[in-house]
């Protein structure tokens, strides 16, 4: 059996594209075996990215012609005329001419759209743009309109729907009517913990920290995220701000890491130089990974608070390192929140108070949630659970697929 994965994510995509990455790795084990596995590529620089892999890449070109198409299948007035003409998009010519049996979409893709008359499966992220439509980001990019679109078209057309969590699961069947037995949960896994098992008995994970010229006597604050308003970095800085100017407290450092697509940085930037802070925050912009490694290894505690996610890459890696997480209120799967300290992302002051909390009253809860979350990872982020999930779609398509072919 043919299988095409469609893979759009650059570097600076962040988490999607170390997710996806991960992915490839996953998709190795089936070489050699009677599952055929290429890669759908219409950026040279991902198609470089793959072949440095040594991973099969098909190289589908957006031409004008497909262009003006995938504008036209955004509209059920065009896209019912167009199939009354049987007019095929060229997507769906470029898969039927490479006999593929299945294409994935590894993200919420608006290619999708095009995959009407295709056996496909698609990864779900998340329906917070139902919520928080207001932030920029969504206004600019992820264009509310075209996800709802989106979502709306895998639902009818998918043959399975990929969830990282059940609470998306059951989001999409509140909103949206979808089938829950068409909604596959599938935990996200990070290749950190992977790459650290392999090498921390060759690296010297000093060097690394040296390079970033971390200091170690202070206590690591690490949010790896990109800067996007969303992901409320502002909350950080006002309890920082809290912390050093108010309560004298001067033992913390941030280290902020992520793509500034929106120039968002500035405004931070902006904050902390306003509330003199500028020696108590560290900006990254991509770093490699083992020099996320190494400030996961030195870092004090993770602090997220995305007004966004019911999982998180980040999140899944704080639990492999063993470093207690602070994690939006109410905004996890339920399945997640008993492994992190929940924070008021309205309120400053209970970060403050939970960080001071820790360190004096509640040194031994600590311990016991961080291994309580390092043996959740283990069992839950598994590279031998995802295997097997694809595994199982792949056979059923082609019990399907052997009624008429």
């Amino acid at each position: 059996m043919k299988i095409a994965i469609n893979f759009e994510n650059l570097p600076k995509d962040g988490g999607a594209f170390h997710e996806n990455i991960l992915l490839t790795e996953v998709f190795k084990a089936f070489k050699g075996t009677k599952y055929k596995i290429s890669y759908i590529v219409s950026n040279k620089k991902v198609k470089k990215i793959l072949e440095e892999k040594d991973l099969d890449t098909l190289y589908f070109k957006k031409s004008l012609s497909f262009r003006i198409q995938n504008v036209l299948y955004k509209f059920d007035f065009f896209k019912f005329i167009l199939d009354k003409f049987k007019i095929v998009n060229k997507f769906e010519k470029f898969i039927k001419k490479k006999n593929i049996d299945l294409v994935i979409f590894n993200n919420p893709s608006e290619m999708s759209l095009l995959a009407s008359n295709l056996m496909y499966v698609i990864v779900f992220y998340e329906l917070q743009h139902l919520k928080y439509n207001f932030f920029p980001e969504y206004k600019a990019y992820h264009n509310y309109d075209l996800r709802e679109i989106i979502i709306n078209n895998f639902l009818k057309n998918a043959f399975k729907v990929i969830a990282c969590v059940e609470k998306d699961k059951k989001l999409l069947h509140k909103y949206y009517n979808a089938q829950e037995d068409k909604i596959l949960i599938q935990p996200f896994v990070s290749r950190l913990p992977l790459i650290y098992e392999k090498n921390k008995t060759k690296l010297d994970f000093k060097d690394y920290l040296k390079k970033l010229k971390l200091d170690t006597n202070k206590k690591i604050l690490f949010y790896p995220a990109q800067f996007w308003p969303h992901k409320n970095h502002k909350y950080i800085i006002d309890a920082l701000d809290l912390m050093v100017n108010k309560f004298k407290n001067k033992d913390y450092h941030v280290i902020f890491c992520g793509y500034d697509k929106f120039d968002h940085l500035k405004f931070l930037k902006k904050q902390i130089e306003e509330k003199n802070l500028l020696n108590y925050f560290t900006f990254f912009d991509y770093l490699e990974d083992e020099e996320i490694i190494t400030i996961y290894l030195n870092s004090h505690a993770l602090v997220m608070p995305t007004f966004v996610g019911h999982y998180s890459l980040p999140l899944f890696e704080s639990f492999y390192f063993k470093i207690p997480a602070f994690f939006t209120k109410d905004l996890l799967d339920e399945d997640l929140r008993k492994y992190v300290f929940e924070i008021d992302t309205k309120i400053p002051e209970d970060l403050v108070s939970k960080l001071l909390d820790i360190d004096t009253n509640k040194k031994k809860e600590v311990e016991n949630l961080k291994n309580d979350a390092h043996d959740f990872y283990k069992s839950f982020c598994s590279l031998d659970r995802i295997k097997k999930t694809y595994n199982d779609i792949f056979e059923e398509v082609i019990y399907f697929k052997s009624m008429w072919k």
